[in-house]
């Protein structure tokens, strides 16, 4: 009977993607139609093995940008402008269909949810909450601006904007569900970790690549492209790029779309690299985290990124004097990265106009004045209960409307979801810090402890991070909600 349910099961896939295929090949071109033939066995395959199709969805995450724009090239530049092929925003969705057919098996055909449920009640109450009000907005805000007949599409802005605020959530369950053993849980934290040291050392070639002048770089660009992130300085991986040393202008996309999101994935890793350094029982993996954590650093001081730069050595030197109780090993590690560090900035001659360029920024405009003055533009006739509509600041939906860019997170919540929007997150967020935190403290095994440890500061300081909206977008949402599912399972793991 299973052989003739394989059997029927290929015969359908087989139809389906011939015929999704031809369909995509006859409205948007071979690209799309090589794509869609794709798509629906990888959605079969991850419905029918969501363990591999989860560790699939993992290992796309930080090569998802270099396989969108360096390798199948969906993007070119015509004049001072850059143009897209139909098949980008199928190169933009490809790891979901790892993810969401996975999740959905998971919730079908596994005894997971049984399991943990019971832990997360109290999040699953802010959660019912949250998502009402994100429809209330979407039925009653979302819904009359598509009545009124603009040339926008609200109802598609609306439907991105639920696909940003919930669309990872349920990711709680698959890192959950992904580390059911310890040595699941090893391997987990190996692969994440390999993985941040290739995308480190891709970003440190592509560095290389421009100031050795194998890639162009913007200096030949024309303005304003020349001054700011553009695909048409796109070299070796990632997507958009800024390099102008003639103006002492860096921003590294490494294996990203945006020079943002790398900075972002930067700090994340960041947290990820120490946590399985001070975790891993072989010494020979320890090291091999050890040279991520160097190459974390060097990608942060090389990318020109601020938010990297500030935080990434802050962030190792706060996890190194809360994990470390030997004051010697402390002592001698925390000398060994400041002096890499140091190293590394007297040899790279660009550090210095980067240091200086962050400085002269913040002088420029304090952190503090921003937030203040988000918060008055906000405030002067903007404020509305249910807000101004989803999607109406997600990036990703500036394709079917008119969308404000904001930079500060609870003003960004507050203009698309309202107030009631913002007090229902920030509900969701805390919730879940203290569930985390209670099974963080719960931890007895010094390793898992100190494992747990690193991770909680992860979730704890992307909860209330204010400045921009990582939780907004990958990689920082996609790792939010899966180790928050991570930490969840580890005191079961501890009873091995």
């Amino acid at each position: 009977m299973k052989t003739e349910k394989l059997i029927i099961l290929i015969i359908i896939t087989l139809f389906t993607t011939v015929f999704f295929s031809s369909l995509c090949l006859l409205i948007a071109g071979t690209q799309a139609a090589i794509i869609g033939g794709l798509l629906i066995p990888c959605l079969v395959f991850s419905y029918c093995f969501p363990r591999w199709s989860i560790l699939a969805f993992l290992i796309y995450l930080p090569l998802g940008g270099t396989i969108t724009y360096a390798i199948a090239g969906v993007f070119q530049p015509v004049g001072g402008e850059v143009t897209y092929t139909s098949s980008y925003p199928l190169f933009h969705l490809a790891k979901d269909a790892f993810y969401f057919p996975a999740f959905f098996a998971l919730v079908i055909g596994h005894k997971v949810w049984p399991t943990l449920q019971p832990k997360i009640k109290p999040l699953l109450i802010v959660l019912c909450v949250f998502i009402l009000l994100c429809l209330l907005t979407f039925s009653l805000v979302n819904f009359p601006q598509q009545l009124a007949g603009n040339s926008e599409e609200p109802l598609l802005m609306g439907i991105v904007g639920l696909k940003v605020w919930l669309g990872y959530i349920p990711l709680i369950l698959c890192g959950y569900y992904w580390i059911n053993t310890q040595k699941n849980l090893i391997i987990l934290n190996r692969i994440l970790m390999i993985l941040i040291l290739i995308a480190c050392i891709l970003c440190i070639t592509q560095y290389l690549f421009l100031i050795n002048e194998i890639c162009a770089g913007s200096i030949t660009l024309p303005e304003p492209a020349n001054t700011k992130a553009s695909l048409q300085a796109q070299c070796f991986v990632g997507g958009s790029l800024l390099y102008n040393p003639p103006q002492d202008l860096i921003r590294l996309p490494g294996t990203f779309v945006s020079p943002w999101q790398w900075s972002w994935f930067l700090v994340a890793g960041s947290f990820i690299t120490y946590g399985v350094m001070v975790s891993e029982p072989s010494r020979l993996w320890q090291r091999i985290s050890f040279g991520s954590i160097i190459t974390v650093l060097i990608s942060a001081l090389i990318s020109g990124q601020r938010t990297a730069l500030l935080l990434v050595p802050l962030i190792y030197l706060i996890l190194l004097l809360a994990t470390e109780s030997r004051k010697k090993t402390l002592l001698i590690k925390f000398v060994i990265i400041l002096g890499l560090t140091i190293i590394i900035s007297f040899q790279v001659g660009f550090i210095g106009n980067i240091i200086g360029d962050f400085i002269g920024r913040w002088q420029y405009s304090p952190p503090q004045k921003f937030m203040a003055d988000q918060f008055q533009w906000l405030a002067h006739d903007r404020l509305k209960w249910l807000g101004h509509g989803l999607g109406t600041t997600a990036s990703a939906a500036r394709r079917v409307g008119t969308i404000q860019l904001i930079e500060i997170f609870p003003v960004k919540v507050i203009y698309e979801i309202g107030i009631l929007g913002f007090f229902g997150f920030l509900s969701v967020v805390t919730t879940l810090t203290i569930l985390t935190f209670q099974s963080y403290r719960s931890l007895k095994t010094p390793a898992l402890s100190r494992l747990g440890l690193c991770l909680w500061l992860f979730i704890l300081f992307i909860s209330y991070n204010p400045h921009y909206y990582p939780l907004a977008v990958d990689p920082v949402a996609v790792y939010y909600w899966f180790v928050a599912g991570m930490l969840l399972k580890l005191p079961e793991l501890e009873g091995e």
